[in-house]
């Protein structure tokens, strides 16, 4: 008998969507194999069962959740040095490491075909701190608007996302930092709006934050967006969408290996979609070339 697929699921992923969709994503495992099913009881299991996978040598480990869900996963999988492969069906609010990947993964019955037909590439890891993340992470405007979803209960999706957006754009304070990457390259101090370490292009569910970012050219796209009026606040706004942001005044874009944020006390910072706060003022930047496998 064949490996077991094993499928993965957050319930509180997509407040419930997760859920409401395991009938159906285990209708389309199974019909490309043996599968079983475990799921996360509180924030921090997803580390712990994805090395459970990795050493029960699973055909691959599927995530029914969101990108939170699937940073913890694949964060415990390439920096273990796993080479189990890591499926998505979606089931978030942004989704947008797999809006990166470019895979189905809202089609479920797609992705499972994929996955029995061995079908995946190796792509980066990124790390703030120390800590993984394999889409994006930054501070700022973002940690503001992730702060403001938290008390928002009438939307869901990337409609929740940028109605948070609008309703911090023009009070977001901005943060001080200072962004240091490879001597001679960027050493820069200022007033941000947002400090973004991109390893996939998309962010917040609608926003091409890194037009220019590759999954896999080992390495990150640093997007340094100053402090602005609320005119150009506006503008970035429009821009971000369709990744035009980036030839606007006030927008750095750098592609790095590595480098260093300093910020003015403890920041918060987000990875995935996720809030963090910061143990020291002094985060490293870097990256793991090729250390995940996920289904494409």
């Amino acid at each position: 008998m064949p490996a077991p697929i094993r499928l993965l699921v957050n319930p509180a992923a997509g407040r419930g969507r997760a859920l409401r969709r395991l009938d159906a994503a285990t209708r389309a495992l199974a019909r490309v194999g043996p599968i079983d099913v475990v799921r996360t009881e509180r924030s921090g299991d997803e580390a712990r069962l994805a090395l459970e996978a990795a050493h029960d040598g699973v055909r691959a480990l599927v995530v029914l959740g969101g990108d939170g869900t699937v940073s913890r996963v694949g964060g415990a999988l390439a920096t273990a040095g796993a080479d189990t492969p890591l499926g998505i069906l979606a089931a978030g609010t942004g989704n947008d490491f797999a809006k990166s990947l470019g895979a189905p993964v809202h089609d479920y019955a797609a992705m499972a075909e994929r996955i029995a037909l061995g079908e995946t590439r190796r792509v980066d890891v990124g790390r703030l701190g120390g800590r993984p993340f394999v889409n994006a992470a930054g501070f700022g405007f973002d940690v503001a608007v992730l702060e403001r979803m938290t008390r928002a209960r009438w939307l869901r999706g990337d409609a929740l996302y940028i109605a948070a957006a609008l309703a911090e754009l023009f009070r977001f304070g901005g943060v001080e930092a200072r962004v240091r990457v490879a001597p001679g390259a960027l050493d820069e101090r200022a007033r941000w709006l947002l400090v973004v370490i991109a390893n996939g292009q998309w962010f917040g569910g609608s926003f091409r934050i890194a037009p220019a970012a590759g999954l896999d050219d080992g390495r990150l796209d640093l997007v340094l967006v100053r402090d602005a009026s609320a005119r150009q606040r506006a503008r970035l706004f429009a821009a971000a969408p369709f990744g035009k942001h980036v030839d606007l005044p006030g927008v750095t874009c750098q592609r790095v290996a590595d480098g260093l944020v300093e910020t003015d006390g403890h920041a918060a910072c987000e990875l995935d979609g996720e809030r963090h706060a910061l143990d020291c003022h002094l985060a490293t930047i870097d990256v793991l070339p090729a250390a995940l496998v996920v289904v494409r």
